[in-house]
């Protein structure tokens, strides 16, 4: 997990960990129907370098105590999820006040001191790189969108 992503998550969800997911969310259900008891042989996995401790949710029918082994597989798909979330809260934080006529590495700066993410050197031009594929692919559908309006008219 990207650091920009694991301080991001985390101060989203109170700012300590392990985080707790709120119930009812996409990342809660994924664990609740991605979780299995720990399969024979398997070692339980120890929190590794970059990961991030997430409490598995309590359901009366899927206890945590039972039900806390996660896949690798898993772990990627709630990785991706986590992923598009963040994308999401930098297009709606950032899309609308962008064309303002900010100067947009100021208002990276703020989008990550609002969301807990300290710069490491390269933080906020990765953060920079995902707005701008956002922004790029925003504007391919808009040149679709007016090019498919502007075509049945003639």
């Amino acid at each position: 997990m990207p650091t920009y992503l694991r301080q991001w998550l985390i101060h989203r969800h109170g700012g300590c960990e392990p985080i707790s997911l709120v119930r009812g969310s996409a990342e809660s259900d994924f664990l609740k129907k991605s979780t299995v008891k720990l399969p024979d042989g398997i070692i339980p996995p120890t929190q590794q370098e970059g990961e991030v401790a997430i409490a598995i949710p309590y359901y009366k029918s899927h206890d945590p105590r039972t039900y806390n082994y996660l896949s690798d597989i898993g772990k990627n798909c709630l990785l991706q999820m986590l992923k598009n979330d963040f994308k999401v809260d930098l297009w709606e934080y950032l899309h609308d006040i962008d064309r303002c006529g900010s100067e947009l590495n100021a208002l990276i700066y703020q989008f990550m001191e609002l969301r807990g993410i300290k710069e490491d050197g390269t933080t906020s031009d990765s953060i920079k790189k995902i707005y701008q594929r956002k922004k790029n692919c925003f504007r391919t559908i808009q040149k679709r969108k007016n090019f498919k309006n502007h075509s049945d008219f003639k």
